[in-house]
């Protein structure tokens, strides 16, 4: 007489017996999960994205980082310049080293001080825009607007006028300095965005300003 008994005790096993002729026989019987694995995996679609995607993640990685030391080479060939503290260049310079986002950033000229409702270019502005002009040399592919802004008191028609005229003046300069035109824009807002209150004479002063800003 034969008698069967089964008994899974494993995932992946199966026990089983079998009686024969008064001998008992046990015996057991798995899956190979490893090759079942295996399989599963070249035949996942997901699996092949990733590592796709992964790869691409590292070629764009040693991409950038080819950039940087390609820009921390140039920073290094401006250093002779030595920048006025505070001033646009230097803010710019050291936003570059620093890895900012240009776009986020607002570059104050310092020295960029007009005469009372006069847009004439003032000989103690030269310098900063020469610098200005070596970092925008350096970098071709910067592309920045010129904003003029006016003090807030007064006729803001005339002003708005103003203010155009001396980003008109600014982008001019720096083309004579030996930038392209197709990489700049002069705008002017005049009293539009102030920054301190025109009521007191220290907020009219910050309220005139010439700002350097990334385009995107």
């Amino acid at each position: 007489m034969t008698k069967r008994q089964f008994k899974l005790f494993l995932p992946q096993c199966i026990q089983f017996s079998v009686t024969l002729g008064g001998i008992l026989l046990v015996m057991t019987a798995c899956q190979n999960p490893t090759a079942k694995e295996n399989a599963k995996v070249e035949e996942d679609p997901l699996t092949a994205i990733e590592a796709m995607v992964n790869e691409t993640k590292a070629i764009a990685e040693a991409e950038e980082n080819r950039v940087e030391e390609k820009t921390i080479k140039t920073l290094d060939s401006l250093a002779f310049l030595k920048f006025d503290p505070g001033s646009a260049p230097d803010r710019l310079y050291q936003a570059i080293r620093a890895g900012k986002k240009l776009r986020m950033e607002v570059f104050l000229f310092k020295t960029l001080n007009f005469e009372k409702d006069k847009s004439q270019v003032l000989p103690a502005m030269q310098t900063e825009l020469s610098q200005m002009t070596k970092i925008m040399q350096a970098f071709p592919a910067f592309r920045f607007e010129i904003a003029a802004h006016t003090q807030g008191v007064g006729d803001p028609i005339l002003h708005l006028t103003l203010s155009q005229d001396r980003a008109t003046a600014i982008l001019e300069t720096l083309v004579k300095m030996g930038i392209d035109p197709a990489r700049m824009k002069a705008t002017g807002y005049g009293d539009d965005l102030p920054v301190a209150d025109s009521a007191m004479p220290e907020g009219r002063l910050a309220n005139e300003r010439v700002e350097l800003t990334f385009l995107k």
